[in-house]
């Protein structure tokens, strides 16, 4: 996180050189367009020492506007780059590192997305065709999102003999709590514990390096739930997952804090996958 709004989190981050990057730019930003205190986001063109070109806390996808602050900020990297002697460099490579918070031996790439209710319903495009209105809620035009899901150690999901077993559900009931929430359209509070009314996985080895799983879970807040069943299959090579796949699918009801869903309480199908990252 580049600039936590939280104490805690503000003096955890405050020595690293993004944060003090991100920070350096946005004191040099025009009063009133950098939010302090407050979240921070919003659309931000800086130069490579953090200088400020343009930049607007929660700018909105207007297109007229957001053309304007490229031209400006062009036209301010132009004097700036002649100033200073830029010149362009190859941006250096570096290894892929998970998400912040997520951490485990096993790394998991969360999608999750609406589901066709019927013949001819596009409910489970990934994009729809709405109206642009200008406002900052265009984003729900894209029925799809993404998270991620560590867990301690890969092992948890292999097998120890030949028959079913089941996976330590302490995994499971915190992958239903984190990441089996409906966060499609937009940001959904977490499970609490409580919640979670069943999570429940399965592993069975169908060869000397095939894995197969099988599971369910149940959630339920108030009016807010999803019940779903799982499925998926892994490739285990005795020492790492070369591949591992989940399939949650069941059916959704209610709204969260800000997911969206306040026109589409449902209930409707709703899909999770949860994937290996292959590097």
């Amino acid at each position: 996180m580049l600039y936590p709004e939280d104490p805690g989190n503000l003096n955890r981050v405050k020595d690293r050189a993004e944060h003090q990057f991100f920070k350096k730019f946005g004191e040099s930003m025009p009063p009133g367009a950098w939010n302090h205190p407050g979240t921070k986001q919003g659309i931000y063109m800086m130069g490579p020492e953090a200088e400020y070109l343009e930049g607007r806390f929660a700018a909105s996808g207007e297109p007229a506007d957001i053309r304007e602050r490229l031209k400006r900020a062009l036209d301010r990297w132009e004097s700036l780059r002649q100033e200073k002697g830029y010149a362009n460099k190859p941006i250096p490579a570096k290894p892929w590192s998970p998400p912040p918070g997520v951490e485990g031996e096993l790394i998991l790439r969360v999608n999750l997305r609406d589901l066709p209710r019927g013949d001819g319903d596009e409910s489970g495009k990934r994009r729809h065709e709405l109206a642009a209105t200008g406002m900052w809620r265009d984003f729900v035009k894209w029925a799809w999102n993404e998270n991620w899901f560590a867990a301690p150690k890969a092992m948890a999901f292999v097998p120890a003999g030949e028959g079913e077993e089941p996976v330590d559900p302490a995994i499971i009931r915190a992958m239903a709590r984190e990441v089996l929430v409906d966060n499609v359209r937009g940001q959904t509070q977490p499970w609490r514990d409580e919640e979670v009314l069943e999570a429940t996985l399965t592993m069975k080895r169908l060869s000397d390096r095939r894995i197969e799983y099988k599971g369910r879970v149940s959630m339920k807040a108030g009016q807010r739930s999803y019940e779903a069943t799982i499925y998926g299959q892994g490739r285990w090579n005795g020492k790492a997952f070369e591949e591992l796949d989940l399939v949650v699918l069941g059916m959704r009801r209610g709204r969260g804090s800000f997911n969206q869903r306040e026109n589409d309480l449902g209930p409707a199908p709703m899909g999770v996958t949860l994937s290996l990252r292959r590097q």
